[in-house]
């Protein structure tokens, strides 16, 4: 199993020195799909100069570009997403998230049949843009303090299958299910459709400061043959510390399962 963070570039040495394989970046901020290349090109290099290759990026939309409602602009999605996925595979990329509540949460009034399909055609346009670049689109459930449509392993599940394209797959995120009080065993059901994984504790704070049940939820991974990736994404009071404490407890635990 290989375990990242989702953080920004300053803190990729600090990952390296406490053992961590990976680090999560944003995709809004480190691969600024509507600059053009040049204007890209510093952040560029100073990716690849890090200790830790980007094999994961997250916050995929700004808030401002709508995938459900009346204000969806298709060519500025498909343009977005496709220049998305070519920078991050060029970067060492294998995963984007979709979580992107801002973008995805549904209006109110607006029909959430409508919407749903608004989504569907969403994650084929960036299914299509994964596909060309050797990578893997994966639908981020969060909760519902925070979004208003997919809140569930399940729901994810539900939109990739409606989608039915084979670059489009899941994501797991133990806080999310923890605050939505869902099944464990809905992980299992997604089988081989889960694609990455996030991790957090009580209060969403740093692996093996609460009282989630890593135990169980590691288990789950290990009975559907999970060995991708496992990111933590947790609120931090002090960073230096809490990393390497959280990367030795999921390696612990992981070994220990």
């Amino acid at each position: 199993m290989r375990f990242g963070c989702c953080t920004g570039v300053e803190n990729a040495q600090r990952l390296a020195d406490v053992g961590y394989d990976f680090i999560e970046l944003s995709v809004t901020g480190s691969l600024q799909p509507e600059a053009s290349d040049e204007e890209w090109a510093s952040t560029r290099v100073a990716i690849e100069a890090l200790p830790l290759r980007p094999a994961a990026f997250n916050i995929m939309l700004p808030r401002e570009i709508k995938v459900t409602g009346p204000a969806v602009d298709a060519e500025r999605i498909q343009s977005y997403v496709q220049t998305a996925f070519q920078r991050a595979t060029t970067l060492g990329g294998e995963v984007i998230v979709f979580g992107s509540g801002g973008s995805r949460n549904v209006p109110d009034g607006f029909p959430r049949e409508r919407a749903w399909e608004q989504l569907i055609q969403f994650v084929q346009w960036a299914g299509d843009a994964a596909q060309s670049a050797g990578m893997i689109l994966a639908i981020e459930p969060l909760n519902q303090g925070e979004c208003n449509i997919i809140n569930s392993v399940t729901e994810a599940l539900r939109l990739a299958r409606d989608a039915d394209h084979p670059a489009v797959k899941v994501l797991a995120d133990l806080y999310h299910i923890m605050v939505e009080s869902e099944s464990i065993n809905d992980v299992i059901a997604a089988g081989d459709m889960l694609a990455h994984v996030h991790v957090a504790d009580t209060g969403r704070r740093y692996p093996g400061s609460g009282s989630y049940p890593y135990s169980e939820f590691l288990s789950a991974l290990k009975a559907i043959g999970y060995d991708q990736r496992i990111s933590v994404e947790c609120r931090w009071r002090d960073f230096a510390t809490e990393s390497q404490a959280a990367v030795a407890f999921l390696r612990e635990r992981w070994e220990k399962g």
